[in-house]
């Protein structure tokens, strides 16, 4: 068993709660592992302290990475992750720390932009497209529209020159439109795309208190309506892919693209799924609970409380060797 010289953790400080309501979100179900916490959701400062003292401890190089994530982490409020911040200097020792932060943006103003520009946070947008094709799944709470919301975000954003990429949900509905989504991305300013596939399993019997949404390995599960079909996400990339090629190499960055091109020279892709191995990208619950990936949130894959056993502890641990081999598998 090697011993990793580094792990990457994604916290949840909001865990699974989040402002708007997408039909296809694969966390919010999981408010049902922690029913307890229904009325106290919130990171607390001892855990977000411990969060970046063990995760800058757990790296072996000078880099360390604290990526934010949820449900929607601007819930949080703007004081949380000034003291974030203040942590991160205080821990940090002669490492460097670098914070990114996914939003669905509905809560950002110029207070928010400017403390991101000031700490040189970079920002993931959640948008599918234009806005018939973003607000086919992506609602508020009352089942409204967000684009328009997002919209001001990305305004806001570039009003204060704060570097922002996007992030799309390839579903079964803007899969038909890659030339509509592609051009979009690139009118909005977003340099740097992220496209991701939607793939779910809903278990066919499950209780109110159990999880719809399962692991890919488990059985008596049908694939969800709204998932992308694989030829069609095929035939997505691929005109994109046309596009790129032509116009964008160099200006433009597609994670799918550039994930293909490192797998191709022998180096580490950026993408999980295209590496030998996955494991050792965490994703931590806003009560300290480790888990071997976000989405891998289920009991079985708990590795422990960071409260109890530190993230160093359990990126060393035999528990995470062996999700490396189950990863895989699937």
């Amino acid at each position: 068993m090697q011993t990793p010289t580094s792990c990457h953790v994604m916290a949840k400080p909001t865990g699974s709660v989040c402002n708007i309501d997408c039909d296809y979100c694969f966390y919010l179900e999981k408010e049902k592992l922690y029913p307890e916490r229904q009325n106290n959701w919130r990171m607390s400062d001892a855990t977000l302290e411990a969060y970046i003292k063990q995760t800058i401890e757990a790296q072996k190089n000078n880099h360390v990475q604290l990526t934010w994530q949820g449900g929607e982490p601007t819930l949080m409020g703007l004081t949380f992750f000034q003291k974030a911040v203040e942590l991160s200097k205080r821990y940090a020792g002669n490492k460097t720390v670098e914070h990114s932060f996914q939003t669905n943006g509905l809560l950002l103003n110029d207070d928010w932009c400017r403390f991101f520009k000031q700490h040189n946070f970079l920002v993931g947008l959640s948008i599918d497209g234009p806005a018939d094709l973003n607000d086919c799944y992506r609602k508020n709470r009352a089942g409204k529209p967000t684009h328009v919301k997002v919209m001001k975000a990305i305004e806001l954003l570039k009003k204060h020159n704060v570097d922002f990429n996007t992030l799309t949900v390839v579903n079964r509905e803007n899969v038909t439109y890659p030339d509509r989504v592609y051009q979009f991305l690139k009118d909005i300013g977003s340099t740097y795309i992220q496209f991701t596939p939607l793939v779910e399993r809903e278990a066919r019997v499950a209780k109110s208190d159990q999880l719809r949404l399962v692991l890919p390995h488990e059985a008596l599960a049908d694939v969800t309506e709204w998932s992308v079909p694989a030829r069609q996400y095929g035939e997505f990339l691929n005109a994109i892919f046309d596009q790129w090629v032509r116009k964008d190499i160099g200006r433009v960055y597609i994670n799918m693209f550039d994930s293909t091109l490192s797998s191709w020279f022998g180096e580490n892709p950026s993408i999980c799924h295209f590496a030998q191995r996955c494991g050792h990208a965490f994703a931590l619950e806003a009560n300290g609970d480790l888990y071997n990936c976000d989405h891998y949130v289920y009991p079985e894959h708990l590795l422990g409380n960071i409260h109890d056993k530190s993230i160093e502890e359990c990126n060393t641990s035999r528990q995470a060797f062996s999700s490396e081999r189950t990863n895989r598998k699937h």
